[in-house]
């Protein structure tokens, strides 16, 4: 089914739905997809920051985190 068709055909079911409930769950679905995250100047330069220490090579990878868990763990 083309995307075309998918929409006509949920716009004409949803037109056919009468229970308020269904609606509101069908608009918070739809809510929840469109919502667009707004990041602060400090967080796009903790991100800005973080690019370029990948870059650099300074990260951890997940074996070597897990490492570095198991070892803290020992000292607990």
């Amino acid at each position: 089914m083309t995307t075309i068709a998918l929409r006509k055909y949920l716009v004409s079911k949803i037109n056919l739905v009468e229970d308020d409930l269904i609606l509101e769950k069908i608009k918070k679905i739809i809510e929840k997809k469109e919502k667009v995250y707004e990041l602060s100047e400090e967080q796009l330069k903790s991100i800005e920051i973080s690019e370029k220490q990948i870059l650099m090579g300074e990260y951890f990878d997940q074996e070597q985190m897990d490492e570095k868990f198991e070892q803290w763990l020992k000292r607990k």
